[in-house]
């Protein structure tokens, strides 16, 4: 009879508060540690996806942006691919049109960096630096024939000097830099939209 009493007493103290606390900081531990996302994400994206993503689809934009009535394509679907290979390399769920904007204005951002490198060394290694002065100072003379007041034709005059110029070369990058964003953004929504509409297969 003592030993029958015994036994019980020895199996209630292997569940002592003490154990039955330690177990459970263990698997609340191991919980946490499991319950840890492992990739890091920012602003709902998997950051280096989505860079790798948008340098392939920017790369590939900016050379067929070199070719004839390439811009005119080749900037939105920039943005387009950009949200399609991220799907690709991403397990994420996906994208909504605003991630898809995102994605897509920073594949505008590396295309138009890209395209613009490409027009330099080209430039330069073709030596059309006179080309590039005629080109815009016929755009000013251009500009000058369609306004009719003069002082506007003497601001416009400004750019055909040497400073002028430059001013003009940067604001044309800057207008390009916009363009680039803004249009490979919407390329983007477009293509995040398509793709959540068409559902997890695609």
């Amino acid at each position: 009879m003592r030993a029958a009493v015994s036994e019980p007493s020895v199996f209630a103290s292997s569940s002592s508060p003490e154990s039955v606390s330690a177990s459970s900081h263990s698997a609340s531990g191991y919980a946490r540690v499991d319950a840890e996302p492992v990739p890091r994400r920012a602003g709902g994206l998997d950051r280096p996806a989505a860079v790798r993503s948008a340098l392939h689809a920017a790369a590939i934009a900016a050379v067929l942006c070199l070719l004839p009535l390439g811009l005119i394509v080749a900037i939105p679907m920039a943005g387009y691919f950009g949200v399609r290979l991220y799907r690709r390399r991403s397990v994420a769920p996906a994208l909504p049109p605003g991630a898809g904007f995102k994605l897509g204005a920073l594949s505008g951002l590396f295309g138009f960096l890209i395209f613009t490198a490409l027009k330099v060394v080209n430039t330069v290694a073709i030596g059309a630096q006179s080309e590039l002065r005629d080109a815009i100072i016929e755009a000013v003379r251009r500009a000058q024939a369609r306004n009719p007041d003069p002082q506007a034709r003497q601001m416009l005059e400004y750019f055909t000097s040497p400073h002028g110029m430059v001013v003009f070369v940067i604001l044309a990058a800057v207008i390009s830099c916009v363009a680039f964003v803004l249009l490979s953004g919407l390329g983007g929504a477009i293509s995040a939209a398509l793709l959540r509409r068409k559902g997890p297969q695609g």
